[in-house]
């Protein structure tokens, strides 16, 4: 039954040998991207755990306050806002901060001229509560609602949903394609089925070439996928290299998980379509 399988699925792929090419390349592009698009998703999972819960937003107050005035404001603010923690950052630390973003301020700090207002730090789980403060005679700015790491966390996690949708609709569109040539397979060859059964022929005789004739593409496909997903997450890994960002790699277990989808999902296709086959010519 093998060597039959063998032989006549082999036929198939010769007599369909451009649909069978284009059926490999057509499940190797949406298995590739999907690769892609799950190395991404474990890249940008780092990134997206950035998303804290409780945001921190800079308040700088006005220099002529005292230091016990100051420790009265924190203290007043902490009783009417007790969802807040107000932190309050030291002028040394301010200054080594001022330092590290504006480098042309070393020599004024260093002079020790330089009068550094004071500077507040407010956690809250809802950031958009201290804009409160705006506006007050004792307060001289409030920085933004949002952190850049708040915000690239809540992006990456975004994007990483986006793109995992992405990946299960092309992994679809993988499985609904091997299955929609399977079953054009089975129209074609519907009479020479029909006499095969009518001589005694079982139904592993009769669905083994069509397995054979979709794994051989879905194997080519595996192939082609592992390479495709290879050389672009290498060219994304340089593009991100020259930005700065942590380093993108395709991991082998992506590589391995994608060769076996690439081989699973069509053959799997082709059993529930020839089952289905199966079911309607007893019915029929």
């Amino acid at each position: 039954m093998i060597r039959h399988a063998l032989a006549e699925g082999w036929l198939l792929l010769r007599h369909r040998g451009a649909t069978s090419l284009v059926l490999a390349l057509a499940l190797a592009v949406p298995i590739a991207l999907a690769g892609v698009g799950l190395t991404v998703n474990l890249w940008l999972g780092p990134v997206a755990a950035l998303s804290p819960e409780i945001s921190k937003v800079a308040v700088l107050l006005h220099p002529r306050l005292d230091d016990e005035q100051r420790r009265q404001w924190i203290a007043t603010e902490a009783s009417v806002h007790p969802e807040w923690v107000l932190l309050e950052v030291s002028a040394g630390e301010l200054a080594e901060r001022l330092g590290r973003w504006f480098p042309y301020l070393d020599e004024l700090l260093a002079s020790g001229d330089a009068s550094m207002p004071p500077l507040i730090e407010i956690e809250t789980a809802d950031p958009e509560t201290v804009g409160v403060l705006e506006g007050r005679p004792e307060v001289l700015a409030v920085g933004p609602r949002s952190s850049l790491p708040v915000l690239f966390g809540r992006v990456a996690r975004g994007l990483a949903w986006g793109v995992g949708v992405v990946s299960a609709v092309l992994l679809a569109s993988a499985l609904l394609l091997a299955a929609v040539w399977v079953h054009l397979e089975l129209f074609r060859h519907a009479d020479e089925l029909t006499i095969m059964r009518l001589v005694g022929a079982t139904e592993g005789t009769v669905r083994g070439p069509f397995l054979v004739a979709v794994a051989v593409p879905a194997a080519v496909a595996g192939g082609l996928s592992v390479a495709a997903s290879s050389a672009i997450v290498a060219g994304l890994g340089r593009l991100v290299a020259t930005l700065g960002l942590p380093p993108l790699t395709m991991p082998p277990a992506v590589l391995l998980l994608q060769a076996a989808a690439a081989v699973t999902l069509p053959v799997a296709a082709a059993l529930i379509t020839l089952a289905r086959h199966t079911a309607d010519h007893i019915d029929g």
